[in-house]
């Protein structure tokens, strides 16, 4: 019989499953929503570092309703879809029943950091909060899961050569006055 190396770490998960395909413990389907925000688009942002620490969803008619503290944390990573990676939430479908059109995500003092499609780094120490759409609303009847996941329309990195990577290596992170934090 022929061997076979297995490696599930190479596996991703693809976006946008069917709901029958995203089940909770209890058999519930878990959301699968994709998140926008315009400024980070047409900045062309590709990551987040994020000090989150507040979480909040944001109704059609304009009424913030808010989900979770995050006391003490730390900068949370946030990749593009491009990349398979998502965020998992426990606590976002807890919401009352209704329709929501985006979340707002507060920031802390410092902690936060954006990095560009051309990986060029900023801290983003200027921003309170981001407000990022839900592409296609979030409707909650109040028999879904509370899990959802979280996923983050941001724009792939470019390509460089062989030697620019090579050189991006030995590259520091620097300073500089920023993109997106002060415009």
């Amino acid at each position: 019989m022929k061997k076979m190396n297995f490696y599930p770490k190479t596996w991703q998960v693809v976006p946008l499953l069917s709901d029958r395909y995203l089940l909770d413990s209890h058999g519930k389907c878990i959301k699968d929503l994709v998140l926008r925000n315009i400024y980070a688009t047409d900045m062309k942002v590709s990551e987040m570092d994020l000090n989150i620490t507040e979480f909040s969803a944001i109704d059609t008619k304009g009424q913030e309703h808010y989900i979770a503290d995050f006391p003490g944390q730390v900068a949370i990573p946030i990749k593009g879809m491009h990349t398979g990676l998502f965020l998992k939430s426990k606590s976002v479908l807890s919401l009352e029943p209704g329709s929501y059109s985006a979340f707002r995500f507060y920031l802390g003092k410092s902690g936060s950091k954006i990095i560009y499609y051309d990986r060029y780094q900023e801290r983003a120490d200027g921003i309170k909060f981001l407000d990022f759409e839900i592409l296609n609303g979030l409707t909650i009847a109040g028999e879904e899961s509370p899990e959802a996941i979280l996923r983050f329309d941001f724009v792939p990195f470019k390509t460089m050569g062989i030697f620019k990577s090579i050189a991006q290596l030995f590259k520091g992170p620097g300073v500089f006055s920023g993109k997106l934090a002060h415009s």
